[in-house]
């Protein structure tokens, strides 16, 4: 059964993961039910207008895509996937535009998990630290315990070695002669 200290550490990498599996299921979902429109945007007069340039809308997408690919579960890539989409946001081309908001909502999402997988580190390093400092209190009461028993165990001979010197002392002192008028 796992003690108590380490539920929060539980608790946080479960909360990661399923962190990490909503974001990617959300951003397939959203990149597959936006892969089906038509190619165009709408100006500001209202007028419908083919994309000048489907290259760089392919090169916006395939940023995207790939800022997704590197922030999925389990891959420590979520530093390039959060450049990747710093990159996106940064590009200011209608057909980049087009993606921000999907990017912004995975940076913030990066973001996020960037931020409790250093909580969880920090976590873990704390836990460490507190059973290596309960396995030195440990060996200190241990300590404590065997000092206190050799205290014992030295009155115990200092009584033993007082009773024999005071033997000895009476051995050692010859009797009084007696006097004869």
């Amino acid at each position: 059964m796992p003690d108590a200290s380490s539920r929060p550490i539980d608790d946080t990498l479960r909360t990661t993961r399923l962190l990490g599996a909503i974001t990617l299921a959300t951003l397939v979902l959203g990149m597959t039910g936006c892969a089906h429109l038509p190619d165009w945007t709408q100006d500001t007069t209202g007028i419908t207008t083919e994309r000048a340039d489907p290259a760089a809308h392919e090169s916006a997408q395939q940023r995207l895509h790939a800022a997704v690919q590197a922030a999925q579960p389990g891959q420590a890539q979520l530093t390039r996937a959060r450049r990747s989409l710093e990159n996106l946001l940064a590009d200011e081309r209608t057909e980049a535009r087009a993606h921000h908001p999907y990017a912004r909502a995975l940076l913030e999402q990066i973001r996020e998990r960037q931020r409790l997988s250093a909580e969880n580190e920090r976590l873990a390093r704390e836990l460490r630290e507190l059973r290596e400092l309960e396995a030195s209190f440990a060996r200190r009461s241990a300590q404590t315990q065997t000092l206190e028993q050799l205290q014992r165990d030295n009155a115990e001979l200092q009584r033993k070695l007082d009773a024999l010197t005071d033997i000895e002392r009476r051995l050692a002192t010859p009797p009084a002669p007696e006097r004869r008028p």
